[in-house]
């Protein structure tokens, strides 16, 4: 079947609306996402990278060794106090990350948090207390909020909450491709944080959990089994995991069934079986309209022009309110782990 409807996802859009200036961008972090940060910024027309916030001198270095030659510094506010810039995109580590939104924010600079949803519960309040004092425009990216597809169903309303009775999900990757630094990075940090974004945006706030957690191969968790209530009444149940080995990148699924049918959507297709909505759209079919694909965050990069620009839907997307809404999902999953699965309230 063909689709009914021509919803567009955010990074569809055909051209990012011109400034007259452009964007003076600093990337605080030089790891994967902080390299992906600067190449995305660095070939968008309206935005420049204008240094690099990083305390490693061999990430510095290497920095300067693939073409950028901004100034580059360990201090955020040693920087600025030789140069100016407009944003600060924020990919360092947790235990950083706090810091340099404080300072930013005490200096003027709109603020894009890399991944602000899987960080540790103490340092994602403290970056929404700093955030909510900025004058300048906030963001917490995170790129499943971009995936074409699931931009889809929310645009098309497929995923309504009143066209739901019953909800699954389910995230996995390999464990060989995933980001594990230090034990305390586990399949909740990894893949169970993005699942939550795509759901609460689409169906709201969390208000309880319960939650199972098994280890197989260490001290981190490795899979977990979740049972989400929504604040309007809707319980999903949710599944993260490690997959088989030859998967590079995450797998996520959300199978919705109601009066009215049945959605599936995943990383590949959306299918909609539905009274009002019948059609398969696939990945591949969806236009890609990124001026230059430079890697996973091309997408936030350009949804975060867009948000300065005035875009409402790219602002939605890299609402801070919901990251921090899901990183108390999360908070409220480990407790009623280490509860042996007892009913958990998520704080509001």
């Amino acid at each position: 079947m063909t689709p009914t409807n021509s919803a567009m996802s955010l990074d569809d859009m055909t051209t990012t609306p011109s400034t007259s200036t452009r964007s003076r961008v600093i990337v605080a972090g030089l790891g994967r996402a902080g390299l992906g940060y600067a190449c995305a910024f660095a070939m968008n027309p309206d935005a420049e990278v204008v240094g690099f916030i990083e305390p490693r001198n061999d990430l510095r270095r290497f920095v300067r060794g693939v073409g950028f030659g901004q100034p580059s510094d360990g201090s955020l506010l040693r920087w600025l106090t030789k140069n100016g810039g407009d944003a600060l995109i924020v990919a360092s580590p947790a235990a950083e990350a706090a810091d340099l939104v404080e300072q930013a924010v005490k200096s003027g600079l709109a603020v894009l948090v890399h991944d602000l949803a899987a960080m540790p519960g103490d340092v994602v309040e403290r970056i929404a207390r700093a955030l909510e004092g900025s004058s300048q425009p906030t963001a917490a990216g995170s790129t499943i909020m971009f995936h074409p597809l699931f931009a889809r169903a929310r645009r098309s309303g497929a995923l309504l909450p009143e066209r739901v009775t019953q909800l699954r999900a389910s995230a996995s990757v390999s464990r060989v491709f995933s980001p594990l630094a230090a034990p305390g990075r586990d399949v909740i940090d990894f893949l169970l944080a993005d699942l939550m974004l795509l759901l609460c945006s689409s169906f709201g706030p969390v208000a309880s959990v319960k939650a199972q957690g098994q280890r197989l191969y260490g001290t981190w968790l490795d899979e977990c089994q979740v049972e989400a209530t929504f604040r309007n009444g809707l319980v999903a149940k949710v599944d993260a995991s490690w997959s088989l080995p030859d998967y590079p990148t995450p797998a996520m699924v959300i199978e919705c069934l109601g009066p009215d049918g049945r959605i599936i959507v995943s990383d590949d297709a959306l299918e909609m079986d539905l009274d009002s909505l019948q059609g398969r759209v696939v990945a591949a079919s969806e236009p890609g309209r990124l001026r230059y694909d430079s890697g996973d965050q091309a997408v936030v990069a350009e949804g975060f022009l867009r948000m300065l620009a005035g875009d409402v839907e790219a602002a939605e997307a890299l609402s801070v309110a919901q990251a921090v809404e899901v990183a108390r999902v999360i908070d409220a999953v480990r407790r009623s782990i280490e509860a042996a699965g007892e009913t958990q309230e998520v704080r509001s």
